[in-house]
């Protein structure tokens, strides 16, 4: 199959002879139990000796032996029986990484001085040892000019010049400095040293391992907030778990392609290079490489990261910050997370926050004594950073959502939002125009003299005093039962819809209560003020067409349309200062019930006859 590939193969079947034949050999795909000398014991003995950096494929039936095979310098494992694709791309990749690191005279950053001591066998690369002076000078892309920020500094940490030669080429064609560290105890000398921007580091290396280094760098002040990538050929889920578990914020798998790597690191340099942050996240969790992987995992997104180290910090910071999401760690000193989310589902500020608790306990009796103190979801221990981002974002999207149609209360009258519920709930009737025939009350009102006033007052003066005029009116006519349907300028108008608790002759009651109540209210309004506020109210009943007035596919209202409704506005036109104006057929729903000043009739625009009408003097009491 390899020799169709059009490959140079030659086969063995003596461990003895592939050590005999190494140096003329680019790639070695050697099983695990070879005569002599196994596959393994081939792979400890070239990674220390002058062929280290040979790329060498084991391959097995015996899954178990992935991570020994690893261990001893396997660049890759490969579990047999397997797809005759599967092994091809392996080793094509591997054939590629290999000729990446050809011989070349590859100039380190000024940072990398003395980082790798080439040898007169190094035939991987030639490095010159940059000067003192040299030091000074910043690194940039090729054709690039300088400018005042510097490049982002990647520390690179493997036990193979092969990958410092290929994998460092690629970090510094795209621009990036570079350092270099050949095991991990340098690895940790130079984060502390350097503070880079980035460190992308192996797993198995002498002196001190990946997960060692990396747990380290987390837990340590100075280098904590520095991402760390791990690059390694194992690819097993435990190891995947285990890098998450020690801090770091990516894995990949060698060998790695040049584009997804420049991708990865971009990803996680982005958050460093934009200055915009998005929503505030509160991390309360009394491990500190707990509380740093996920400060880590979540900036990388472009969240705003605030942290804690116990339940009674954390609801200080709370109070003060007010984030959009809380995640806290269950068993904590002080206060533990049910204690914690239970103090701010108290404080009517902080209730509305999520939580997302974290415990290694996943029982339903714990889930369900955390969901009666306001625990919005939980994460089981260990977990993989995406996994937490893919909650949090669920979880602040799901606020928003409910804080937009918090929101639309605000904007939109009480019937418009029922009836945008009521189209999402059925949807085949979304882009479905509605419309019906009900009886109601029609309600008006507006300022006397408003025109004059724009005139002569400062805009945000008046604006300021509208505002101030409709959240004293408002407050009356919802205390009455009042559906606000519209805000047109100085002008309300306002809806008494009929139902089964309430009748035409208490809507239309209601509707006369809160007219002379808002003029009432007014005289205690206007102490005080230079610009006196006064209103004028006009109110129908009768048969009107409510519906969805608008675009079907762009922008509708839900509001009331026909004769009635033209008549209250008319109504309210006639009426005069601090009065209330009623129809004939509002007065005949509740004559038992009121005493009127004057009767007259009265014609109005777009009427031919004459309208009776009535000037409501006082109610009496149902």
């Amino acid at each position: 199959m390899l020799s169709n590939d059009k490959h140079e193969v030659t086969t063995v079947t003596d461990g003895n002879e592939v050590l005999a034949n190494i140096e003329n050999i680019d790639l070695c795909l050697l099983q695990d139990s070879l005569a002599n000398v196994t596959g393994l014991e081939i792979c400890q003995q070239l990674r220390h000796s002058e062929q280290k950096n040979k790329p060498i494929i084991i391959f097995s039936h015996q899954s178990k032996l992935e991570a020994e095979a690893l261990e001893k310098g396997a660049s890759a494992f490969l579990k047999v029986p397997c797809q005759s694709e599967n092994l091809l791309k392996l080793i094509e990749q591997w054939l590629e990484f290999a000729t990446m690191g050809a011989p070349q005279k590859t100039k380190l950053t000024p940072a990398t001085e003395g980082e790798i001591d080439p040898s007169p066998d190094d035939e991987i690369q030639e490095i010159d040892i940059a000067t003192e002076e040299e030091k000074q000078e910043e690194i940039l892309p090729q054709g690039a000019q300088a400018t005042d920020s510097q490049p982002p500094c990647i520390l690179l940490v493997d036990d193979s010049r092969l990958i410092h030669a290929s994998v460092g080429k690629t970090i510094d064609e795209n621009g990036f400095k570079l350092i270099h560290a050949m095991d991990g105890v340098e690895g940790l000398q130079k984060a502390v040293e350097y503070i880079p921007d980035l460190i992308i580091s192996d797993l198995d290396m002498p002196n001190m391992n990946g997960y060692e280094m990396c747990r380290e760098i987390k837990q340590r002040k100075v280098t904590q907030d520095i991402p760390v990538v791990i690059l390694s050929a194992r690819g097993a889920g435990l190891d995947i778990d285990k890098g998450f578990d020690v801090g770091a914020n990516d894995f990949l798998t060698k060998p790695v392609d040049a584009a997804e790597l420049i991708s990865r690191i971009n990803l996680t340099l982005a958050p460093q290079r934009e200055g915009s942050l998005r929503e505030r996240i509160l991390v309360v969790d009394d491990s500190a490489l707990v509380r740093n992987m996920m400060k880590q995992g979540l900036s990388q997104q472009g969240f705003e990261i605030l942290t804690a180290n116990d339940g009674q910090e954390g609801y200080d910071v709370a109070v003060e910050h007010e984030p959009d999401l809380i995640i806290t760690d269950f068993n904590m000193p002080k206060m533990d997370g049910r204690e914690l989310t239970r103090a701010l589902k108290s404080r009517e500020e902080l209730s509305d926050i999520p939580v997302l608790m974290l415990t290694a306990a996943d029982s339903d009796t714990d889930q369900r004594k955390g969901k009666h103190a306001g625990v919005a979801a939980f994460l089981s221990k260990p977990f993989p950073p995406d996994k937490l981002v893919v909650i949090a974002e669920k979880l602040i999207a799901e606020r928003r959502l409910i804080r937009e149609r918090q929101a639309m209360h605000h904007y939109l009258s009480e019937s418009a939002v029922e009836a945008a519920a009521a189209a999402a709930d059925r949807k085949s009737t979304v882009d479905q125009m509605r419309v019906e025939e009900t009886f109601l009350t029609i309600f008006f009102t507006d300022i006397v003299g408003f025109t004059p006033m724009t005139e002569r007052m400062d805009p945000s003066d008046l604006v300021n005093l509208l505002n101030e005029y409709f959240d004293e009116m408002v407050v009356i006519l919802k205390e009455n039962g009042a559906t606000i349907d519209k805000f047109v300028g100085d002008a309300i108008m306002a809806l008494y819809l009929e139902s089964k608790n309430r009748s035409r002759e208490e809507c239309a009651y209601n509707a006369v209560k809160a007219g002379l109540e808002m003029i009432e209210a007014l005289e205690k309004f206007n102490q005080s003020r230079q610009d006196q506020v006064n209103i004028r109210v006009g109110i129908n009943s009768g048969t009107v067409i409510m519906g969805d007035i608008g675009s079907r596919l762009y922008r509708r209202d839900h509001t009331v349309i026909g004769d009635n409704v033209n008549i209250a506005a008319r109504l309210e036109s006639a009426a005069e200062k601090g009065s209330v104006l009623v129809s004939d057929t509002t007065y005949k729903l509740i004559k038992d019930f009121v005493k009127i000043a004057s009767t007259s009739s009265i014609t109005v625009k777009g009427k031919a006859e004459e309208l009776l009408v009535h000037k409501v003097s006082q109610l009496l009491p149902i």
